[in-house]
């Protein structure tokens, strides 16, 4: 498996509520740590018995060394992450309230630039390539060396992908499986998450609709099988990352019916969000399976 770019340092702050507009809070620290969706997804799937690698670019900054060493740490294949010289790597500023459910300021600072041998090497490798598109001619660009390559696509596509309905139909056409989250299903859709809505988007090309509905749940359509499932109760402290470990545990868990993959994807990021920080408590296969064991579905 293999992901592309999705990583940047998150400095998480607890906060005593969200501010407001005009409004002022005092933070506490928590950490300056990985993150990103793309590299919280590798490192999750990594946890979960999933040979990984990652395709990213960071800055020549510590922030840059940090990233590149947590990979290492959670077994992600380093082999295609390049070094920009005299560039700051992507960062997001996390604000955590008491209920865990955060909110998130993604700050870009460059484009990546991958040779086309590069990505065609890395893609070719590859059983499935993992992509949130953020910059969409960088996306179709990478989506089409993946069908020359054989290679099916997923892709994650939350509200701050931007993407108006036009963009999301020629998305649909290059990908095998596309994962929203509730709030990104409805903008780029302007529907409510429904197997029923989910299915529309089939005939566009990708093979299976995903739509996460947070502590609800989540469904999954394809051709021939849809789920809707519910989720689990947990004392969540951070939800910073817990779709792109759903993400990873969804793909991690193919060769079981829909139903039971939803249930072991849920599992999975209910479990991460019992940690803070976006890589704060990412579980094995067989603390999954022992969650999955003691804890009814709600």
């Amino acid at each position: 498996m293999l992901t592309v770019d999705g990583i940047d340092l998150d400095l998480v702050l607890m906060v005593p509520e969200l501010p407001g507009e005009d409004e002022k809070v005092i933070g506490k620290f928590i950490s300056h740590t990985p993150g990103g969706p793309a590299a919280n997804f590798a490192c999750a799937a990594s946890r979960l018995g999933v040979r990984v690698a990652a395709l990213a670019e960071v800055g020549s900054d510590e922030a840059g060394r940090v990233i590149f060493n947590d990979f290492r740490k959670y077994g992600v294949d380093t082999s295609f992450i390049q070094f920009r010289p005299d560039s700051q790597t992507c960062f997001t500023v996390i604000l955590v309230p008491p209920s865990g459910e955060k909110a998130i300021v993604v700050v870009p600072t460059f484009v990546p630039a991958y040779p086309t041998d590069l990505l065609t090497k890395a893609i070719s490798s590859a059983q499935l390539l993992y992509i949130m598109p953020q910059n969409f001619d960088h996306f179709f660009r990478i989506a089409s060396i993946a069908r020359m390559c054989g290679t099916p696509v997923m892709i994650d596509v939350e509200p701050t992908v931007a993407a108006n309905r036009a963009i999301l139909d020629r998305m649909l056409g290059v990908v095998s499986i596309v994962s929203f989250n509730k709030l990104g299903f409805e903008a780029t859709c302007g529907l409510v998450p429904t197997l029923s809505s989910a299915r529309t988007l089939l005939s566009y090309g990708p093979e299976m609709v995903v739509v996460t509905l947070g502590a609800q749940g989540a469904l999954a359509v394809s051709e021939n099988e849809e789920a809707i499932v519910s989720g689990y109760h947990v004392s969540a402290m951070d939800t910073t990352g817990a779709g792109d470990t759903f993400n990873a545990a969804f793909t991690a868990a193919q060769n079981l019916p829909l139903s039971e993959r939803l249930q072991f994807a849920n599992a999975t990021a209910a479990l991460s969000t019992t940690g803070l920080g976006p890589r704060g408590n990412l579980p094995t296969a067989d603390q999954v399976q022992m969650f999955l064991a003691n804890s009814p579905i709600n």
